[in-house]
């Protein structure tokens, strides 16, 4: 393992693009870290959307391997399935796990097993009605779940940057034979507002699937990249070097 200040590699959730985390991208560079916010397949303004969970891990893997370094894997909500899947595949290059309101999938299990019945069938229902399976998240339930904690005009002008979600990758059996015996430290960032799933769903729900992460919250909702990047950037500085980095970035 090399010393020194790890590339924090951001990996975005469903219905945004690696442009999402620009903000919090920002203030770590400004605390001198090095980052790298790719854009997983079918996640693009225009572009096919028939994609496979192997795509999504296949964008990161080769935004990976291009930089040097230890790596600091960072995983928004659905992003989390796919950080566990990159671990697997490039363990030596992994100083931290960060899971930010994330899944944390078991070998062999699907995101959508993690979801409530309304959730499903909202995408079950959304996917079928677009030729390419994809699912538009709506206006009204974006604002209402998942920026719940900014006004509306605000959450407008946050949700016209979303894309549609390819749905077929949340529906697949996860491939993670080998993730809970790589020893990779981790931490887990809960939202105190995240409200995008039932309460606990997400922590202890998920966190708990982690060996002894550090478990750090803020006081944000599920879009924290977006409606509070200061206080997740601060978060992830924390997670990186507990109790210090603290003065970098203002909470």
């Amino acid at each position: 393992m090399i010393n020194g200040d790890p590339t924090f590699l951001l990996v975005h959730g469903s219905w945004h693009t690696g442009e999402s985390w620009s903000a919090v991208a920002e203030h770590l560079r400004e605390a001198g870290f090095p980052v790298a916010t790719p854009t997983l397949a079918g996640h693009g303004a225009d572009c096919d959307r028939d994609v496979t969970h192997d795509d999504y891990v296949h964008s990161v893997v080769t935004a990976l391997d291009r930089l040097p370094g230890e790596i600091v894997l960072v995983g928004h909500s659905f992003g989390g399935s796919v950080i566990s899947r990159v671990a697997e595949l490039r363990p030596d290059r992994c100083r931290l796990l960060v899971y930010y309101t994330a899944f944390v999938p078991f070998d062999g299990e699907r995101v959508a097993d993690s979801l409530p019945e309304q959730m499903v069938a909202f995408l079950e229902e959304g996917a079928s009605d677009r030729l390419d399976r994809s699912v538009t998240l709506p206006l009204d339930l974006f604002t209402a779940a998942f920026a719940n904690s900014t006004d509306r005009d605000t959450a407008a002008n946050l949700h016209a940057r979303l894309v549609p979600e390819p749905a077929a990758p949340i529906f697949e059996p996860l491939s993670l034979p080998r993730f809970h015996e790589l020893g990779i430290p981790s931490a887990y960032i809960s939202c105190a507002h995240d409200l995008a799933l039932p309460p606990g769903r997400f922590h202890p729900g998920q966190s708990s699937r982690l060996d002894a992460p550090q478990l750090i919250e803020i006081d944000a909702d599920h879009e924290a990249l977006l409606t509070a990047p200061r206080r997740l950037a601060w978060a992830l500085l924390e997670a990186v070097r507990p109790d210090t980095r603290r003065q970098s970035v203002a909470a």
